[in-house]
């Protein structure tokens, strides 16, 4: 089994003047995290979900609300990240292969567990582009890489939940990949110190 993976952010966002400000060291807090798990066969054995309390930038920036549906009221009473990645951690267990729509999410994932010092660098992650393998599989040319809604549609996969939520963006990305079904899976490793090169211990989540 492995673990597929989504974020949902947060980004900067000023209600006193309209100016962001940027934190460098964490420019996309993550204030969800949706996952499942597969099997051998990529079948869905098991769903986790949390929504994250943001804590960098405390106010829900007005176009992640338009996308996810998601107000502050919404994460009063949620936990902060550390508390939250623990709980996903317990729900990854053994694994240790990530699968994830793109990039994006791993080089997230790195900047937000080094924000709290959960992890130091360089951190190594091992993780499945599924976003690159549906845009091979597929032969998509429109752009670039294929987006998730457009690879659900491509493989006639039945549109059962929203988009733009977590656990229901992992949920394709899953059946996407069931779809593809590949032999062997294209891992790839993130290594931190390509960013960022640091003389420290390795770190693996």
């Amino acid at each position: 089994m492995f673990t597929i993976l989504d974020f949902e952010f947060n980004q900067a966002f000023s209600m006193n003047n309209g100016k962001d400000m940027v934190n460098p060291k964490c420019r996309f807090e993550i204030i969800q995290i949706g996952a499942v798990k597969v099997d051998d066969n990529y079948d869905i054995v098991d769903e986790f979900n949390i929504l994250i309390k943001p804590n960098i930038y405390p106010n829900i920036h007005p176009f992640v609300e338009k996308i996810t549906g998601f107000t502050d009221k919404d994460f009063k009473y949620k936990p902060y990240f550390p508390e939250a990645f623990k709980k996903f951690r317990r729900f990854l267990g053994n694994d240790t292969l990530l699968g994830t729509w793109g990039y994006s999410d791993i080089r997230a994932l790195f900047r937000n567990l080094t924000y709290y010092n959960i992890a130091t660098e360089p951190m190594i992650i091992e993780y499945v582009d599924i976003q690159k393998m549906a845009t091979q599989h597929l032969k998509y040319s429109k752009g670039g890489a294929i987006g998730l809604k457009n690879a659900v549609e491509a493989f006639n996969i039945d549109i059962e939940r929203p988009f733009h939520h977590a656990q229901d963006d992992a949920y394709y990305t899953a059946k996407v990949l069931k779809k593809i079904a590949p032999e062997k899976l294209p891992v790839r490793i993130f290594n931190s110190s390509h960013l960022k090169p640091k003389k420290v211990q390795e770190n693996r989540i």
